[in-house]
C-alpha cells in the first residue's frame, strides 16, 4: 500500500559461523555483513553500520527520484554521500549524526526545481524522518550545471 496504507518489510539473517552472517531477503539477491576489524571481525564484507547509512542513502535516492519524475526535472549525474558519526558512551557506543551529501549535475539547470525536489526529499524521506527522532540528520546540496 502508498497512499494511507503500511508495507511491511522483511529480512532473515543468519550466522555465517564466523564474525559475521548472510541476509535473505526474499527474491533478492543475499546479502552479506561481517564485524568491522577494529570489533575483532574479519571485516571481509560491509558491517551493519555501512548497511545501515546505505539504507539512508538509497532512501534519499528513490525520494529524490520519485519527486525528479512527477516535477519533470531533468539531472544528468547524482550522487549521494553519507558520513555517520558514532560516538562512545558510557553505557556503549551510539550514532550522535548523519551528514547527507547531494551532489546533482545537470545539463540544463533548472536549480530552483531541483533545490525544490531536495527539499521534498529532506521531508518525505520516511527514514531520514523516523531517525531525526534519536539523532541529527544534517543534508546538504550542491548543484552544478555540465554540459
Amino acid at each position: 500500500m502508498v497512499d494511507g496504507g503500511s508495507l511491511d518489510f522483511r529480512v532473515n539473517l543468519r550466522w555465517d559461523g564466523k564474525t559475521g552472517g548472510r541476509v535473505y531477503i526474499a527474491g533478492r539477491p543475499r546479502l552479506r555483513v561481517d564485524m568491522p576489524v577494529e570489533f575483532g571481525g574479519g571485516g571481509r564484507y560491509p558491517c551493519p553500520d555501512e548497511i545501515f547509512l546505505s539504507s539512508i542513502a538509497g532512501c534519499l535516492l528513490t525520494t529524490f527520484l520519485y519527486f525528479k519524475d512527477k516535477l519533470h526535472v531533468q539531472a544528468k549525474r547524482l550522487e549521494i554521500s553519507i558520513e555517520g558519526v558514532l560516538g562512545a558512551k558510557a553505557d556503549g557506543y551510539e550514532v550522535e549524526r548523519v551528514d547527507a551529501h547531494f551532489r546533482i549535475e545537470s545539463g540544463d539547470v533548472d536549480e530552483a526545481n531541483l533545490r525544490r525536489c531536495v527539499d521534498l526529499t529532506k521531508r518525505y524521506c520516511h527514514i531520514t524522518r523516523t531517525l531525526e527522532k534519536a539523532f541529527p540528520i544534517r543534508i546538504f546540496e550542491e548543484i552544478k550545471s555540465v554540459n
